[in-house]
């Protein structure tokens, strides 16, 4: 029988994460897939575990030498038979419900190109915390919000092969930001299914080098090929987008004031970001916390703050980020944290 879903996990020397990965994968309650593992000329014992994985819908591709995340995610891809696609990255574990969730969001949305679900990051010590996303299913693009700098990992979301396929998938050349760009070009500003299920536990990690520079490129390499219209609407975007970044800059500084006058800059950018069920709900939220902050006397917004951190380690809900990464690796790229 032919696979609903084809998933694609690179990987490359973190033979003990790749178990737990797999293993998601394995446990899922849908049974209709097929897993392709590129191993990208690991030397940890990789290929040898693969061999004996014992699931005949696990199957993998052995590179010797090695091409980085996007071209062995490339490599998976031309040999997927699904009629949908889900990336999954090596260090993160899907939820045992998730691909239920998605296939069931996406295959009732003929019209949708993606289903998109929720996430939780994770830590070492069992901390956790669901990142902000509608709470309500809704069929709709979501162009607006990723110019505007909202992405999600690869593993939150399922796609229409064909889709990622006809933008001759992912580009070779990324290694930072080559998430958001892929779901710029194929996806675009056609419509897809926001599923507020939880479907992907993602492991903490560090903020990349130049994260922030590569998304700038990302979005000014789509600008050209715009319509005169919809590239006005972009830049608008771009704008709030850096407006909002500045916003989770002050708001860790404890500048209060600043990000308060960068959030309500972002929303003069953009206005329709504030009717988005992504982004508005954070827009709204960030900005009556700054603004409270920014008004109690002296360094009471701060340690109000800290009080906030404090409660939320006791109840496990304040995950650890590791040390900065090394070799190109990249954070999970959350948008400003307010």
């Amino acid at each position: 029988m032919n696979p609903a879903v084809s998933l694609v996990i690179p990987t490359r020397d973190r033979l003990p994460l790749l178990r737990e990965a797999v293993g998601s994968v394995v446990d899922q309650t849908f049974a209709a897939w097929e897993l392709i593992v590129v191993d990208d000329a690991s030397c940890d014992g990789t290929s040898g575990w693969l061999e004996r994985v014992g699931d005949e819908r696990v199957r993998s591709i052995r590179l010797d030498d090695h091409v980085e995340r996007s071209a062995a995610r490339n490599r998976g891809l031309a040999a997927a038979t699904g009629p949908t696609v889900l990336f999954l990255d090596d260090d993160d574990r899907l939820r045992p419900a998730g691909l239920q969730r998605l296939w069931t969001a996406l295959n009732r949305a003929p019209g949708a190109v993606a289903a998109f679900g929720a996430k939780q990051i994770f830590d070492g010590s069992g901390h956790h915390k669901r990142i902000p996303h509608p709470r309500i299913r809704a069929v709709r693009p979501v162009w607006e919000e990723v110019m505007a700098g909202w992405f999600f990992v690869s593993g939150q979301v399922l796609l229409r092969t064909d889709a990622v396929r006809a933008v001759d998938g992912w580009d070779d050349d990324l290694v930072v930001a080559e998430d958001q760009d892929l779901w710029l070009r194929a996806i675009g500003q056609r419509p897809v299914v926001l599923v507020p299920d939880v479907v992907l536990e993602q492991r903490t990690r560090a903020e990349g080098v130049d994260a922030d520079a590569q998304e700038e490129q990302v979005r000014a390499r789509i600008l050209p090929e715009l319509p005169a219209a919809d590239r006005s609407r972009a830049e608008r975007l771009i704008t709030a987008r850096r407006h909002l970044r500045l916003a989770g800059t002050a708001f860790q500084d404890e500048r209060f004031g600043h990000a308060t006058a960068e959030l309500v800059a972002a929303a003069k950018s953009a206005p329709s970001l504030l009717r988005s069920p992504i982004w508005g709900p954070q827009l709204v939220l960030s900005t009556t916390k700054a603004t409270a902050a920014a008004a109690l006397p002296g360094t009471a917004g701060a340690r109000v703050r800290y009080a906030i951190r404090a409660i939320r380690t006791r109840l496990g809900r304040s995950p650890v980020e590791p040390l900065p990464p090394t070799r190109n690796e990249k954070g999970p790229g959350q948008g400003p944290r307010l």
